[in-house]
């Protein structure tokens, strides 16, 4: 997925739709990590610095090349092979990790938005699905 507009609001409505589960001096940093094929990573960074930073990063060929460049311990070994669908995501720290594998409509409107929030506060609350 290349279309900024297009990544742009989904951080747009993931943050509007996570601050409702943050305590009121969390903010979140964003880094947008565009892909030429299918999908797209987010890194969301929570932080107490009211750092509310959205960037993006220079569009790499695949998921795969994106998660061997930001530190992660979810896939090890060669990825550039794998494929990735759906959505998938990694929480460690201070940070959820949002791999979008497709760019079906279904996957980036705001319904898919609101259902990767409830997969991750779920998870946070002992309910994962």
């Amino acid at each position: 997925m290349q279309k900024i507009s297009k990544l742009k609001k989904y951080v747009e409505l993931f943050n509007r739709h996570i601050s409702r589960y943050l305590a009121q001096n969390i903010s979140i940093k964003t880094v947008i990590y565009p892909v030429s094929t299918s999908g797209a990573v987010f890194e969301f960074i929570f932080n107490d610095d009211d750092d509310t930073t959205i960037s993006r990063s220079d569009t790499r060929p695949t998921v795969g090349d994106v998660l061997i460049s930001i530190p992660q311990s979810m896939v090890k070994g060669d990825i550039h092979n794998f494929t990735f669908s759906g959505t998938s995501l990694y929480l460690e720290n201070n940070r959820i990790v949002v791999i979008k594998g497709e760019n079906s409509s279904k996957e980036w409107d705001g319904n898919a938005v609101i259902k990767d929030i409830d997969r991750i506060v779920n998870s946070f609350n002992g309910e994962g699905r």
